[in-house]
C-alpha cells in the first residue's frame, strides 16, 4: 500500500482511445512502473492502471484500489467518446442509469459524482481547446456503479481524433492538472440534450462544480427517488442548475418542490 497515492486512472486496453490518452500520460508526465510485474504505473499521486476488462463493467475497481492506498480522493476513467453523427468533443460525465443498465453498472442506480475534480477538468480542457472539438459535460450514462468519486474522461469520435495529439496533450492535463476549486458547493444538472451545453458553459464561466446530470429525455420516465438519489450522489450537493428550455413540466415541479423541502437554490438557465 502506498498512502501517499489519492486518485487512481483507469485505461481499458479494450479501448484504443484510452491507451493512446494512458501512453500519452506515460510518456510526457514520467510515469514509471511500480515494478516489472504488472502494469501498473505511478506518478505523484496518482496511480494508473491498464485492465484488460472494458471499464464500463470495471466495477472491482473499488475494492482493488485498496492495495494502493488507505484515502483514495477518486477514479478518472479515460475512454472514447462514440458519436452516431461523428461529432469531434472532449468530454466528462458521472455513471449511472436512470433506466435500465444497458451498458453497465445497476437499473436506476447512481455512481458517486466527483463534482470537483470533474468539474475542472472541464476547465482545463476548455482553456486548451482543439479547433473544431466541442468541450463539454455529458449527461449521466452507463456503468460501471461505483461508491466512490469518479468519473470519465472522452475523447470523440473516431480513431483518428482518439490519436490526434492535441487531444491527448488537452486531455492529459485536464486529468493530471484537475484541482478543487475551494467551493464545497455542488449542483444537480437538470435538462438539455445529452450534450448539455448550456449547464456546461455555466460551469466553465462560473467556476462551479457539477455532479449528476438528469437529460431531457429521460425525464418522462423519471421519479421523486431518482432525482433525490441524484441529489445523495452528489457531494457538496446544494442547488439545482436548470435548462428551463430543456426540462419538462413535471420534472420542473419535482425540482421546484425538492428545492423547497431542502431549502436549497434553483439556478435557472
Amino acid at each position: 500500500m502506498v498512502p501517499t497515492v489519492s486518485r487512481i486512472i483507469v485505461a481499458s486496453l479494450q479501448d484504443p482511445a484510452s491507451v493512446s490518452i494512458a501512453s500519452y500520460l506515460i510518456e510526457h508526465y514520467s510515469f514509471r512502473k511500480i515494478n516489472d510485474e504488472n502494469n501498473i504505473y505511478r506518478h505523484d499521486n496518482f496511480i494508473l492502471i491498464f485492465t484488460e476488462k472494458k471499464h464500463l463493467f470495471f466495477q472491482e475497481i473499488q475494492e482493488e484500489y485498496r492495495k494502493f492506498t488507505n484515502h483514495l480522493e477518486d477514479i478518472v476513467f479515460l475512454s472514447k467518446h462514440s458519436s452516431s453523427r461523428g461529432i469531434k468533443s472532449l468530454t466528462v460525465h458521472v455513471t449511472g442509469n436512470f433506466g435500465l443498465a444497458e451498458m453497465g453498472g445497476l437499473d436506476r442506480q447512481l455512481s458517486l459524482s466527483d463534482p470537483q475534480y470533474m468539474s475542472s477538468s472541464l476547465r482545463i480542457l476548455s482553456s486548451h481547446p482543439v479547433d473544431d472539438f466541442s468541450i463539454t459535460f455529458e449527461a449521466t450514462h452507463h456503468g460501471p456503479l461505483l461508491n466512490v468519486p469518479s468519473y470519465f474522461i472522452e475523447i470523440g469520435t473516431t480513431e483518428k481524433e482518439w490519436n490526434n495529439e492535441d487531444c491527448l496533450n488537452s486531455i492529459s492535463k485536464a486529468v493530471i492538472e484537475s484541482i478543487p476549486n475551494g467551493s464545497q458547493q455542488a449542483f444537480v444538472g437538470i435538462g438539455g440534450g445529452h450534450y448539455p451545453y448550456k449547464i456546461s458553459n455555466y460551469a466553465i464561466q462560473n467556476d462551479c462544480n457539477v455532479g449528476h446530470i438528469i437529460p431531457k429525455y429521460v425525464h418522462d420516465d423519471l421519479t421523486i427517488d431518482m432525482l433525490l438519489q441524484s441529489v445523495e450522489k452528489t457531494p457538496g450537493f446544494s442547488g439545482f442548475i436548470m435548462d428551463r428550455k430543456g426540462t419538462r413540466g413535471r420534472v420542473k415541479e419535482m425540482v421546484r418542490s425538492v428545492s423547497e423541502k431542502l431549502s436549497c437554490e434553483i439556478i435557472s438557465l
